[in-house]
């Protein structure tokens, strides 16, 4: 009976759980010694840091360029690191085949400069190989209510429209605050790519933990296997989009198809549920000729509604001519799309 047992056991080990957790410390020493005994208690593997005191040199620790205001620190030899990337505002890192990004805008920064560091993420993020999961973590100081948050601003749109055109999904959960000063606000993101996301689970602000930091710890799991946990291909579909009309000739002819498909063959009339099947699988592939399908809803959330792609063309237009409209955005209370960026103009 205790073999058995330890085999069981020894089963249900082949889906490894990675632990995570995402904070700034506010450059506070207090709290990133806090960190460490969390980490430990509660045996988390890797942590994703803002502002960190300090960068303490062993391999264990990952910085960005310049002013090491984020960083990657392990603590578990279950995982694996490679390709490294930095720059003044980022640091990343291939952690178990997932390729992490760990992000820090600073509040002061203007929006020229912000919108710079989004096109440098997104640089970086595209040279990843097709097919490659991608987990972008951080403080972008960016508020909009498709992560939880009660206003918008200019950041937040400009996000929005970064997260939806590199088809990346907002993890946050709820609408509890990730940063505390003041009323409070979720300015602190987990962003996933869509083969990632039905691996991510457990995603929830600690806001009871005290860590002395106006950041509250964010911790959430990854599978390291999706062997039990099937997902949806990205092309299954769910049915069929027919607002457009339905083009009948190409119906009848799709129905011919599935017809010669299945070779033709008379079911036995008495065998009620074969041909119901049979009718179904040639309704099904009559449909699938002449209707576009209906793609499967994606876990997580999309950033923005009202997206489309015009608005991704214009976005793709260069940066020197994105910077000659910054000031009337600013002194209209809009963006180039009639996007509202003032706070006051955006609460429901």
């Amino acid at each position: 009976m205790g073999c058995r047992r330890n085999r069981q056991k020894r089963g249900r080990r082949t889906t490894q759980m990675i632990s995570f957790i995402q904070v700034n410390l506010n450059h506070c020493r207090v709290a990133q010694d806090l960190l460490y005994q969390y980490m430990v208690e509660e045996k988390v593997d890797i942590a994703l840091l803002i502002d960190p005191h300090r960068i303490e040199p062993t391999a264990s620790w990952y910085s960005n360029y310049g002013q090491q205001r984020t960083a990657i620190f392990t603590m578990s030899d279950r995982v694996t690191i490679a390709n490294v990337l930095k720059d003044p505002e980022f640091v990343s890192a291939r952690i178990n085949g997932v390729q992490v990004f760990s992000c820090y805008a600073s509040p002061n920064q203007p929006l020229v400069g912000f919108t710079d560091f989004l096109q440098r993420l997104e640089d970086n993020i595209r040279t990843i190989p097709q097919g490659m999961p991608v987990l972008v973590t951080g403080d972008f100081n960016a508020r909009s209510p498709a992560w939880g948050d009660w206003v918008s601003n200019a950041r937040g749109e400009e996000l929005g429209m970064l997260i939806e055109s590199l088809d990346l999904l907002i993890m946050n959960s709820g609408s509890t605050s990730t940063f505390t000063s003041g009323a409070g606000s979720v300015i602190d993101l987990t962003l996933a790519s869509e083969p990632l996301s039905g691996r991510l689970s457990g995603w929830r602000v600690m806001d009871s933990e005290f860590n002395n930091s106006d950041h509250h710890y964010i911790s959430f799991h990854l599978t390291d296997s999706t062997t039990n946990q099937p997902q949806p291909a990205a092309g299954d579909s769910q049915g069929w989009i027919t607002s457009g009309g339905i083009d009948v000739e190409a119906l009848r002819t799709g129905l011919l198809i599935a017809k010669w498909l299945d070779g033709g063959h008379q079911r036995d009339a008495q065998d009620a549920e074969a041909e119901a099947r049979t009718l179904r699988s040639r309704i099904a592939t009559a449909c699938d000729f002449a209707l576009p399908k209906r793609r499967i809803a994606k876990p997580g959330k999309r950033p923005v509604h009202w997206w489309n792609p015009e608005i991704g063309t214009l976005r793709a237009e260069p940066k020197e001519t994105r910077s000659e409209w910054y000031p009337v955005y600013h002194a209209c209370g809009s963006g180039p799309w009639g996007i509202s960026t003032r706070p006051e103009l955006t609460m429901s």
